[in-house]
């Protein structure tokens, strides 16, 4: 019995049998049937339901191939730090997210320009690329942060000339000293703030997303939403794989692969390469106009290279962050040595905001034949989503700043990011 028909002007199947269609026969939950609207007669019965959407567009449901969810629930200038302040309560955090580095114009970033609107209040910030914070110095004092540190990455705080810390504190390691510290909220709020943000993507035509971290308790909120009936995007879970992790917790990692539930799957690793050129912890073959980001982020970056191998063997999907031309070529010399023969197993390469010409062909070279969007059972319902208007349709098309390398076509240079750069402070060594 066909429950439900929908006709519009254009339907896009993503089938390059059919490429295009104006009907669609749904039952049980589940595409029937594609063809035109001449097939409607012959479809419906007394009880279907036929709704012609007229000169709509009709797409698969889109799929956010970079995410994080719940990672985004703590990422919730100085005018707004002061109304802040004020309504914060004694000893309260202040958190923030987006702040722009070119705010500060001139002036190395850091927290000495805030400290009067902020009352000794403890404040962490997240600076617009999600790679650096600035934190207050009472946030500073609260992670036992008082001076220069060594990490197994390129991470940093950056000290002044006296060896004080600024608050601007670079790259993942760094950063987490002081978001260690800051009183963790509710887990039933965090469900329901995640639950609520998924909504509305879903609500903007998403029904699938490779969520691109997988720490504290994110996976336990996923398992919750989906054990409500709450989660309504199928979602890919890609834990990260970090310098410093010994072999325990690559063993971790991998045990992480077999687990999932009805519309969740931990099914890939994070790695990163390098940071990025705002932040001046990208890798590129010459200096930024700050004379910064020519290093990796693994101090090692033949160690990034055996890391990509043991998991790679291991039949687990890597997605890695890679901005500058050194750290792509780097990747890109890492898959073609450590990916096994034949494998069916798609390895990713993402954001590649720069790239020299000659490097464009190794995409293709590189690419194999699984699909770019998460594995989609037979069994599973094929949610569509009706669009209208000018762009409402998805479609294929260059790859830029910010978009992952995955299909089997090569992805254009994009030199975007190597102007307008932000001024900032050079991190101790």
């Amino acid at each position: 019995m066909t429950d439900l028909i929908l006709a519009c002007d254009d339907i896009i199947t993503l089938d390059p049998g059919r490429p295009a269609a104006s009907a669609m026969a749904i039952a049980d939950g589940r595409i029937a049937a594609i063809g035109d609207r001449s097939d409607v007669r012959d479809w419906r019965d007394n009880r279907t339901e036929v709704i012609d959407l007229g000169g709509a567009t009709l797409t698969p449901g889109l799929t956010d191939s970079h995410m994080h969810p719940a990672m985004g629930l703590d990422m919730t200038v100085r005018a707004a730090l002061r109304a802040a302040a004020a309504t914060a309560g004694p000893g309260e955090w202040i958190l923030g997210w987006g702040l722009d580095p070119n705010s500060f114009g001139a002036i190395p970033v850091g927290s000495a320009v805030v400290e009067d609107v902020l009352n000794g209040r403890p404040a962490c910030l997240t600076l617009f690329d999600g790679h650096s914070v600035l934190a207050s110095r009472e946030a500073l004092r609260r992670a036992g942060i008082d001076g220069p540190r060594r990490f197994g990455s390129r991470s940093a705080i950056v000290c002044d000339e006296h060896g004080h810390p600024t608050g601007h504190l670079l790259e993942e390691g760094a950063m987490r000293l002081v978001r260690s510290v800051i009183p963790a909220e509710p887990f039933a709020a965090r469900r329901d703030r995640l639950a609520a943000l998924l909504r509305d993507m879903a609500a903007a035509g998403l029904t699938g997303g490779h969520v691109m971290d997988l720490d504290d308790d994110a996976l336990a909120l996923y398992e919750a939403l989906d054990a409500d009936g709450l989660l309504p995007l199928r979602l890919r879970l890609a834990p990260w794989r970090r310098p410093e992790d010994d072999d325990a917790t690559v063993g971790e990692l991998l045990a992480l692969q077999s687990r999932s539930g009805r519309l969740w799957s931990v099914a890939a690793v994070k790695l990163f390469i390098d940071g990025t050129i705002d932040g001046g912890t990208a890798w590129l073959h010459e200096a930024d106009c700050h004379g910064q980001s020519t290093h990796a982020y693994w101090l090692d970056p033949h160690d990034y290279t055996e890391a990509v191998r043991v998991l790679a063997q291991a039949g687990v999907q890597t997605a890695t962050h890679a901005i500058g031309d050194a750290a792509v070529e780097h990747v890109l010399d890492t898959l073609a040595k450590v990916v096994p023969a034949g494998s069916t197993v798609r390895h990713r390469i993402e954001h590649i905001e720069t790239l020299p010409s000659d490097q464009v062909p190794r995409f293709a070279e590189l690419a194999s034949s699984p699909p770019c969007s998460p594995a989609t059972p037979p069994t599973t319902p094929a949610p569509t989503t009706a669009t209208t208007g000018p762009g409402a349709s998805a479609t294929s098309g260059p790859i830029g700043p910010g978009a992952a390398a995955t299909c089997s076509r090569p992805a254009p240079s994009s030199h975007w990011a190597l102007t307008g750069r932000s001024r900032r402070s050079t991190p101790a060594a």
